[in-house]
């Protein structure tokens, strides 16, 4: 089983409620679309803010070749292009299990 978690720093100009909500929405959309995805959430910081980022997504896939088949979705790249005009900076770890 392979974990895929990204978070983001949303921008401050942005209603932090709404860009949440949106990103959550693009996100969870593509669940029964993408036929790799085993879960998928996207979840929102509660401490620290200003020191941690604001949200991630966080995903299961059975193998690499899933992630690669989500990462590379049409829909996905559609769904990570909106999400980057909303962001500051992203981070990223994949790892197997």
């Amino acid at each position: 089983m392979i974990r895929h978690v990204v978070s983001w720093t949303l921008r401050d100009d942005l209603d932090r409620t709404v860009a949440v909500a949106r990103v959550r929405e693009l996100l969870t959309g593509l669940v029964g679309v993408i036929g790799s995805i085993r879960s998928l959430e996207v979840v929102e910081n509660v401490a620290y803010p200003g020191k941690n980022q604001d949200l991630a997504v966080v995903a299961t896939f059975d193998d690499l070749a899933g992630l690669d088949e989500y990462q590379f979705h049409p829909e996905h790249q559609a769904a990570a292009a909106e999400i980057r005009a909303m962001v500051t900076s992203r981070a990223a770890i994949d790892w197997q299990e």
